[in-house]
C-alpha cells in the first residue's frame, strides 16, 4: 500500500521579535499537484521573543501520497491587524500511513505587514517511500507425469 498522510503538525520558536496576538498565521501543505494536504489557520495568541509555542495539529484534508509531496511544499502567511514583524523558526512534522514521520526545519524566517508569506519546498525532506512487495505467484498444480 502506498503511504499517505495522516498527520501533521507545526510548531514555532519565536527568536528576537514577537508575534502580536492578532496577527493571524496559515500554514499550508500542498502536495506536487498543488491539492492542499493539511492545513491550519488561527490567531494562536501572543508568542513572546525567545518562546516554543506548539506543536499545533493541522487538519489533513487531502492524504496525498509519500511520493507526491516530495515534490510538494509549504507556506507559512500571516494577517497582522496592523503592523507586525515576527521573526521565528518552524518545525513541520508530517506522519504517513506506514508510520513514518519525517520533520521539515526552517530557521530564520522573516515575515512583515509587507512580506506576509513565505514558501518552501519539500523536497530533499521526504525520502521515497519504500517500495511495493511484489505478489506472490500463483502455485498451479499439475498432474502431468503422474498416474491417474
Amino acid at each position: 500500500m502506498i503511504p499517505t498522510l495522516v498527520n501533521a503538525a507545526i510548531s514555532f520558536h519565536t527568536n528576537d521579535e514577537d508575534k502580536d496576538d492578532d496577527t493571524h498565521v496559515t500554514v499550508r501543505v500542498t502536495d506536487e499537484n498543488n491539492v492542499i494536504a493539511a492545513e491550519i489557520d488561527n490567531d494562536f495568541g501572543h508568542f513572546d521573543d525567545n518562546s516554543d509555542s506548539g506543536p499545533f495539529p493541522m487538519v489533513v484534508l487531502n492524504p496525498s501520497t509519500q511520493k507526491a509531496l516530495q515534490r510538494g511544499s509549504w507556506i507559512i502567511r500571516i494577517d497582522p491587524n496592523g503592523n507586525d514583524t515576527w521573526r521565528f523558526n518552524a518545525t513541520l512534522v508530517l506522519t504517513f500511513s506506514n508510520q513514518n514521520r519525517f520533520t521539515v526545519q526552517m530557521n530564520g524566517i522573516q515575515l512583515t505587514q509587507n512580506r506576509q508569506q513565505q514558501q518552501f519546498g519539500l523536497q530533499g525532506f521526504i525520502p521515497d517511500p519504500p517500495p511495493e512487495p511484489k505478489p506472490l505467484g500463483t502455485v498451479i498444480r499439475s498432474n502431468v507425469g503422474t498416474a491417474n
